[in-house]
């Protein structure tokens, strides 16, 4: 008996404990993952439908700042303007239009203000390729532009241009499809 009683419990943990503890929070990693990821692709989404939002705030301030047309158009792989509404855009270009051509795109004298290129496998489309600001403080046209992941793996978001002007980011509906 003396043995018995002379022998003390140490503070801590045995092995098993602290393995048991390990395998449990490697299945609850496990199960947070997926979750996680479709956080990150939302966030992206948000992101991309902020910074044109913004994009399109700031043409509308500098065509009244300057004086000059401002405006703000998709852009393809090459960096150029496209030249038709609903093609998928891989970002968008800000300038002053100087020239002010019948057609909307980026010529030599027209001063570039910004450039962006949206995130991997997220994409833009337009019911216009592109929206002009005038001095007035008035859009050109009305338009939406759609934001979309090409996997379907975030909901979409519209950034909607009134006539007015102003520009607002709108959600799609739970469950809409994606069609980028």
């Amino acid at each position: 008996m003396p043995m018995a009683q002379g022998r003390r419990r140490m503070p801590g943990f045995t092995l098993w404990e602290l393995l048991i503890v390990l395998a449990i929070a490697a299945v609850l990693a496990a199960l947070a993952a997926p979750t996680f990821a479709t956080v990150v692709r939302e966030a992206r989404m948000s992101s991309a439908a902020n910074q044109l939002l913004g994009a399109l705030h700031f043409a509308r301030s500098e065509a009244i700042l300057r004086g000059v047309p401002t405006v703000v158009c998709l852009t393809g792989p090459s960096g150029e303007c496209l030249e038709h509404a609903g093609e998928s855009a891989h970002g968008w270009l800000v300038f002053h239009d100087v020239v002010r051509g019948s057609r909307v795109r980026q010529d030599d004298a027209d001063i570039p203000l910004r450039r962006v290129e949206l995130p991997e496998l997220v994409r833009v489309s337009g019911t216009r390729s592109a929206v002009t600001y005038w001095p007035v403080s008035r859009a050109g046209t009305t338009g939406t532009f759609r934001l979309c992941h090409l996997r379907g793996a975030a909901r979409e978001r519209a950034v909607v241009v009134s006539r007015n002007g102003r520009p607002r980011v709108e959600l799609a509906a739970e469950g809409t499809e994606c069609g980028g």
